[in-house]
């Protein structure tokens, strides 16, 4: 199985969606477990008012991506 994904930022929302799912992890589990990780308050529909209108930032895909269980890499291309 493929644990590694090129990250596809006009895709972000349902690129979240899809390694959540692989998680067995809803999109309000997932806003839950990042909010009580990182001591957040915001909701779900703020998160995706975020991803829907592309004001997501970095930070915030870092937490996501640690909950998931993933790491963000940045990689010169070849």
């Amino acid at each position: 199985m493929n644990t590694e994904y090129p990250l596809e930022t006009n895709n972000l929302k349902e690129q979240i969606k899809f390694l959540a799912a692989m998680q067995g992890i809803t999109m309000l589990k997932l806003k839950e477990a990042v909010n009580t990780k990182y001591g957040k308050h915001d909701s779900i529909r703020n998160l995706g008012n975020k991803l829907r209108n592309k004001t997501f930032r970095v930070s915030e895909l870092a937490e996501i991506a640690d909950i998931l269980g993933y790491e963000i890499y940045l990689r010169k291309k070849s």
